[in-house]
């Protein structure tokens, strides 16, 4: 038996190459809520961390010490993503290294050396959010415990706040101690918050992807302790997944309607000098392959025209967000 697409026919040994290899691509994960750790699953500790009773406590009150936890899938976090999460470092003040909040393309059980490198100094293709409680001059840390969101990319992160932060919290009188926490990405804008989950403590515009190598990552915490010793756990953790950014595919000269004079557009603003531009690659993504050139405008125009055809894919027809993981995003907010 075959199955009959006109001129084309699918074989069975075909349709079962297509589905062993689509249910052998790695998962990518949406939502999630851990009121608690009393389940891990979905989770992966390395490291020193452990599961304590219902709470990751990544590191023990011992010496030369470091833990992970992450997400055993990556998450898309290109269209945006909101995290929160409570931590608790014991005790509040006085011990060593602190934690971090991570996001990293490198491996699921990535992690690095303990002490003041924080498991994380020399990682490739993370954005990490430090939080630092012990004054270290080999990394030229402030004189206080800090909030600091390091990376780099294309190059090796660092622990060193010279080599890597891009934005550091250092009017804060405390870290340590029972603290919730939450991280925002939206439309390239990354905000820290710290118990008043309203008004955000650092915000900074960049892209994520380029940080990543994707739009794609593991996510998770580190902990870390030296010579000195603290107790680093995490008592809860939620994650959403996606922007706040819509728009309708096939929009692609923004005039609330997807028809014939949307093709032109794209035509012209990709082959005519002087056309106007795209200001919405995702809206204008019509067969939703991630990039924006000539099979779409011809995918819009069989869409429109020819009986049988694909349609649009969504968002289509009314505004929406974007369920596709790709590194294509709309300039600006589209729609209402």
């Amino acid at each position: 038996m075959s199955l009959d697409t006109g001129p084309f026919r699918w074989s069975p040994v075909v349709v079962c190459s297509l589905l062993v290899t689509f249910m052998a691509t790695p998962t990518l994960k949406a939502d999630f809520n851990y009121l608690d750790f009393l389940d891990m699953t979905g989770l992966t500790l390395v490291g020193n961390a452990a599961q304590s009773g219902d709470r990751i406590r990544l590191t023990p009150a011992l010496i030369a010490q470091v833990g992970a936890v992450y997400t055993e899938d990556q998450m898309l976090l290109g269209s945006g993503f909101d995290t929160t999460f409570t931590y608790e470092i014991n005790p509040a003040a006085g011990g060593a290294d602190g934690m971090v909040f991570i996001i990293q393309n490198e491996s699921p059980t990535a992690l690095y050396s303990n002490g003041g490198d924080l498991g994380y100094h020399g990682m490739t293709n993370s954005l990490v959010l430090e939080i630092d409680t012990y004054i270290n001059g080999n990394y030229n840390d402030p004189p206080v415990a800090h909030l600091s969101l390091h990376g780099r990319p294309g190059a090796a992160n660092s622990a060193d706040e010279l080599v890597a932060s891009i934005i550091s919290d250092t009017t804060l009188a405390n870290v340590g101690g029972l603290r919730t926490m939450r991280v925002t990405y939206d439309s390239g804008i990354f905000e820290i918050y710290i118990d008043d989950l309203t008004v955000p403590r650092m915000s900074v515009f960049l892209n994520i992807t380029q940080y990543l190598a994707s739009d794609s990552a593991w996510i998770g915490f580190i902990g870390a302790t030296g010579g000195v010793t603290q107790v680093n756990d995490v008592l809860s953790w939620s994650f959403t997944n996606g922007g706040t950014t819509q728009f309708r595919r096939g929009d692609i000269n923004l005039d609330s309607s997807v028809n014939l004079p949307d093709a032109i557009y794209a035509l012209g603003a990709l082959f005519v000098p002087g056309s106007p531009p795209v200001t919405c690659l995702d809206g204008a993504d019509i067969n939703d392959d991630g990039g924006f050139n000539l099979p779409d405008a011809i995918y819009l125009l069989s869409a429109l025209f020819v009986p049988g055809s694909n349609g649009v894919p969504e968002p289509a027809g009314s505004c929406g967000t974007d369920p596709t993981d790709d590194s294509i995003d709309c300039e600006t907010p589209i729609c209402p």
